[in-house]
This record gives structure tokens, C-alpha cells and sequence, in this order.
């Protein structure tokens, strides 16, 4: 059966990324003004940890991808029919197929937990770039009202983008999932090293459930993505 607990904390951690980033972009975007006139040695230093929060987001598309991106049509009243037989094929070479796509992503922690390390770095550059040096302080460069929510916003910075723990946790989590989604769905169409075209309809509604679990999250990733690209081309050109 689907992992429902399991989804539904993937899914939590999942959004409060979202919205913590958000949170970070609305601030560079209402401040990126005040930042250019008078921090404009820290625009470079800025964009490029935009960047790097991009990357770890575009990392969790492609995660959540394995299993959104899933729609599959069969014709159930052909069990038995050569459409049946090409249905099980499509279906089976499919579920392989994001099999492999998992272990691929698993090779990218390595790259995701350096990527942690480059915000870190940054973080710890602007905070001292501020001239206060305090936890923190790099949302000051962009004027009072960041300054204000400073401490907020860096956690939301910390918490997930220079945290490569909790970020590798998450990734991992997503993972597992995708994981045991292929799994299940291999247990449904038959025992090992079996399969029956009969078993496709209820192999694809079990997936189905993944699927539109992680649509809207894998939706909001992707946008996120967009928003930070296009927050770190206006920081370029204020």
C-alpha cells in the first residue's frame, strides 16, 4: 500500500521549501534597488547563492519528477489481446526505466551536499560583507525591511540551503518513495520474474496514487525554479 504517512511529511518538507524560498526572493526582490545603490560589490556574491538555491531546487523537480511525470492509458477489458501485451511491455520498460532514473539521482548527493558547502561560504561572506558580522545580516544589505525579518530569513537560508543534512534528508526521502512507488507497482503486475497484462490497470492506479500526490509539489518546485532564475537576472541588471 502507499506509504500515506510518509507522503504526506515528504510533502509537508517539500512545501515549506517553497515557501521559505519565496519568502527569500520576495525580499531580494523588494530590496535588490536598495542593494544595488549601496552594497553593489555584493550583487555578484548575491546572485551567484541564488543560483546555487536554483540548483538545489531543479534537483528536487527532477526528483519529484520520477513520480509525477507518470500518465498511463490501458485498455482493461484487453487483458488478454495483443494491445494487453504491448500495454505490460510499455508499462514494465516505464517502471525500469524510473528505476534508473533513481539511482542516478541518488549520485547527485554528493554534488548537492557540495553545493550546500558554496552556500554556506557565500552566507558567511555577506554576513560579514554587511559590516556587522552578526547571524544573519546579509538580508540588511537589502534595506529595513529585510533587516527587520533578517533573523527569519536566514534561518529559511539555513535551514535547507546551507543545511546539507536536512537537504540530503529530504532528497533521500523523496527518493525512497519514488522507490518503493516502483516497487509496489512491480509487486502488482506479478511475482518476481512474472508479470500479466491482467495486473497493468491496477499496477497503474497504485502508481496513480504517487502521481497525483506529487503533481502539485513537483508543479510549485518547478515555478519556484523560475522565480529564482529571473530574481537573480533583475538582481544582475539593478
Amino acid at each position: 500500500m502507499p506509504l500515506v504517512r510518509e507522503i504526506a511529511e515528504v510533502i509537508r518538507m517539500l512545501a515549506e521549501v517553497v515557501k521559505s524560498t519565496r519568502d527569500i526572493v520576495d525580499a531580494v526582490n523588494d530590496g535588490r534597488k536598495f542593494l544595488a545603490a549601496q552594497y553593489p560589490q555584493a550583487k555578484g556574491d548575491f546572485s551567484e547563492l541564488l543560483r546555487q538555491m536554483e540548483q538545489a531546487v531543479v534537483g528536487l523537480v527532477d526528483v519529484t519528477k520520477v513520480i509525477s511525470g507518470f500518465r498511463f492509458v490501458s485498455d482493461a477489458g484487453a487483458s488478454n489481446s495483443a494491445a494487453a501485451t504491448f500495454d505490460l511491455v510499455r508499462f514494465n520498460d516505464y517502471v525500469i526505466a524510473q528505476k534508473s532514473d533513481i539511482a542516478t539521482l541518488r549520485n547527485r548527493i554528493r554534488e548537492l551536499k557540495a553545493d550546500c558547502e558554496k552556500v554556506r561560504a557565500l552566507r558567511d561572506k555577506l554576513d560579514a560583507m554587511s559590516g556587522t558580522r552578526s547571524w544573519g545580516s546579509l538580508f540588511g544589505l537589502f534595506g529595513e525591511k529585510a533587516r527587520y525579518r533578517s533573523v527569519e530569513l536566514a534561518s529559511a537560508l539555513s535551514n535547507f540551503y546551507a543545511d546539507d543534512q536536512r537537504m540530503i534528508s529530504l532528497f533521500e526521502q523523496t527518493l525512497d518513495l519514488a522507490l518503493h512507488a516502483m516497487e509496489e507497482v512491480g509487486q502488482a503486475l506479478g511475482p518476481p520474474g512474472q508479470a500479466n497484462p491482467a495486473n497493468v490497470p491496477v499496477a497503474a492506479q497504485i502508481l496513480g496514487i504517487y502521481a497525483v500526490s506529487f503533481d502539485k509539489p513537483q508543479k510549485e518546485l518547478h515555478a519556484l525554479a523560475d522565480v529564482l532564475s529571473a530574481a537573480r537576472t533583475a538582481l544582475t541588471v539593478a
